[in-house]
């Protein structure tokens, strides 16, 4: 396996499992179990599925910490943190049609299949996913918060780990 396979399975899988234990944690300690934003009168499907949902920042999280690994450790520690915001601001743009288009899909799966759903899934999820996606995201405090801070400290504990290699 070589050395980028490495840092994208352990930044998404780190990035995942911290991510999921986080949820937990905050859906226990939070009111009405609400860890994610929902606007009003919107199907809850991240609130019923939400393992799908972190999985797909996670992987683009993955990705993005696996280009800027080199740069992130040679930055002094303000480029850093900007860095992180880039990241995450990457992140949630390449996340959001992916997670509007899931979200179209357990919505099919609750109703009904039209004759071309991966057309409509594709097509209304990712504008959907595009215009609401970072809204929800930007909404769900603390979880966002405890997200960026883990960003930060996985990218710079990644970019030391493969550093030598």
């Amino acid at each position: 396996m070589n050395i980028a396979t490495k840092k994208l399975l352990f930044y998404w899988a780190t990035s995942f499992i911290l991510a999921t234990i986080f949820y937990y944690i905050l859906w226990m300690i939070m009111p009405r179990h609400n860890v994610f934003a929902a606007l009003f009168r919107m199907f809850l499907y991240h609130w019923e599925y939400p393992i799908s949902f972190i999985a797909i920042p996670c992987f683009f999280y993955g990705i993005l910490a696996t280009i800027f690994a080199k740069t992130f450790l040679s930055q002094t520690i303000a480029k850093q943190i900007l860095l992180t915001l880039v990241i995450i601001t990457l992140t949630i743009f390449l996340s959001s049609p992916f997670g509007g288009m899931l979200w179209h899909y357990y919505d099919m799966k609750a109703g009904y299949f039209p004759s071309n759903w991966i057309l409509k899934m594709i097509k209304n999820g990712f504008v959907q996913g595009l215009e609401i996606g970072w809204l929800i995201i930007l909404l769900s405090v603390p979880y966002n918060i405890l997200g960026a801070i883990t960003c930060y400290f996985l990218t710079k504990k990644g970019s030391e780990l493969f550093s030598s290699q």
